[in-house]
């Protein structure tokens, strides 16, 4: 059995009022069709929200709320039935009246803790933003280097948000002027403890994943490489946990000066990694367009087989325009690749000619203006 949606509903989320669609457990690749405007990337929007996180747009909470002119529907829900060989599930997340954070329940009952959506569900993506990844800011990088983390390692999105948390603090109180030893020490020994954790966690998926991306689906596409260039990530490499301790407790310490007046840190916080095209021994930023988006997709790929052969799930995947960049030969190759994945995919395009080779794999719906959604026969 395969990992799916069969049923999605949402309320006041972006676009759409209300939509209830279903999509049957045969886990099929899904294809929303339809015109730039009418909605196809709020539906995967909703479902990376079953996710911890802000989403695969990066939104702040008031902005996947529906509005209409200058009126707004702040109270907003996302709902879904979920299938796997696990088991079936029913989640839901959104903003309720008096709360100042997404709620989530898990089959019924409340939960406050993000990471716990993933022992039910899990998901990765691609968006046109993401397109020429390796050549823009390294935050995005990270924030796709640790949703693949999270992916396999739930408690990584807690220590991302505990150590974002503590750092913030860190800064403020450094700024301001107070410098209360015994305050800031405690911070230090849980920017320790975090950080620590995070890079060794980057560093094991990383390690894992090699085995994956070093073979390719089909030689459409390129085998890749992964290097970490964190701070902790190469310490790591070479001394025991312990001595990186040390010597992270030590680098805290030594910048509180700089930092209170206006300085940057190194750590986690600002990693970085470099990905390579194997065949042609050329880094990714270096590579054509075309080439980087064969590259994110390779690495995607990798991840689906390293979770379903560890353990034995595949995360469902979400991916936005996902023909843009790939030629003929390459979009062949990957629609016939998802038609076998364990889990789910949903896609969406302007063109659903794309698929005209797939009828019968593919279950495809046009998504039409005024939120109309019709699956095709």
């Amino acid at each position: 059995m395969k990992t799916g949606i069969s049923r999605l509903r949402l309320t006041n989320f972006r676009s759409y009022p209300e939509l209830d669609i279903s999509f049957g457990t045969g886990g099929e690749p899904v294809a929303l069709c339809g015109a730039n405007g009418v909605g196809k990337t709020n539906i995967l929007e909703a479902i990376s929200y079953l996710t911890a996180g802000r989403g695969l747009r990066g939104a702040k909470l008031s902005d996947v709320a529906r509005h209409i002119g200058e009126e707004v529907y702040p109270l907003w829900s996302i709902v879904a039935n979920l299938y796997s060989p696990f088991g079936e599930h029913q989640v839901g997340t959104g903003m309720v009246a008096g709360a100042d954070r997404r709620q989530m329940r898990i089959d019924g009952k409340s939960t406050s803790h993000q990471s716990d959506l993933a022992d039910v569900f899990r998901c990765l993506w691609l968006t046109p933003a993401q397109d020429r990844l390796f050549c823009g800011d390294p935050a995005a990088r990270r924030r796709f280097l640790d949703r693949i983390v999270g992916a396999f390692d739930p408690l990584h999105t807690n220590r991302l948000s505990d150590y974002q948390a503590v750092l913030k603090e860190w800064f403020c109180l450094l700024r301001e002027g107070r410098l209360d030893n015994a305050w800031l020490s405690g911070l230090e020994e849980q920017l320790v403890e975090n950080g620590i954790a995070i890079a060794a966690s980057r560093l094991d998926i990383v390690e894992r994943l090699g085995t994956y991306l070093s073979v390719t689906e089909d030689a459409s596409f390129p085998a890749a490489e992964i290097k970490l260039t964190g701070l902790l990530e190469q310490a790591l490499l070479t001394q025991s946990a312990v001595a990186v301790e040390d010597m992270f407790m030590g680098h805290l310490r030594a910048a509180r000066k700089s930092c209170a007046e206006g300085g940057n840190l190194t750590g986690p916080h600002t990693s970085d990694f470099i990905v390579i095209h194997r065949q042609q021994n050329r880094s990714a930023d270096l590579c054509s367009t075309g080439e980087q988006k064969a590259l994110l997709l390779s690495i995607i790929l990798a991840e689906m087989r390293a979770q379903m052969a560890e353990q034995g799930r595949c995360p469902v995947l979400l991916l936005d325009e996902v023909a843009a960049h790939l030629d003929a030969r390459r979009r062949h190759t990957l629609f016939d690749v998802l038609t076998t994945r364990p889990a789910q995919v949903f896609m969406t395009t302007t063109d659903s000619t794309i698929f005209a080779d797939f009828t019968g794999q593919i279950a495809q719906f046009d998504v039409k203006e005024k939120q109309e959604i019709i699956k095709v026969a």
